[in-house]
């Protein structure tokens, strides 16, 4: 089955939503190759619905959860950052770790962010 890019970002944040296809992890990554803050909640609870997703069964390590950890990444708003904080708590040990992990990374890109750049010689 292959991917269309959407033509509406609105129609794909509901459809993110809808446990009868295949295709969350596609539309995950599309909203994360367009990043916009209303895309945050929907996110939020399409983390909420990995594990109806019964085709993700085998996904026991998170890298369905890893995928919308990186779109909230780049979505980068504050309540996005708020939603990975949110999930580095959760009871899912996936989860949980995916999200520490994606905070320890943007942690250390705002530290790297804050070095002075040294001239090349």
């Amino acid at each position: 089955m292959t991917f269309e890019p959407p033509s509406d970002i609105a129609a794909e944040r509901e459809r993110l939503l809808d446990p009868t296809h295949e295709e969350h992890e596609e539309i995950i990554r599309y909203l994360q190759d367009h990043p916009d803050p209303a895309s945050a909640p929907c996110l939020k609870n399409a983390i909420a619905l990995k594990p109806a997703l019964a085709y993700l069964d085998y996904d026991d390590y998170g890298a369905y959860y890893k995928k919308c950890l990186w779109a909230l990444q780049a979505i980068g708003t504050a309540e996005a950052i708020a939603v990975i904080r949110e999930c580095a708590s959760a009871d899912d040990e996936a989860l949980r770790m995916q999200a520490l992990y994606r905070l320890e990374r943007i942690a250390q890109k705002a530290r790297t962010a804050c070095l002075p750049q040294t001239p090349h010689r």
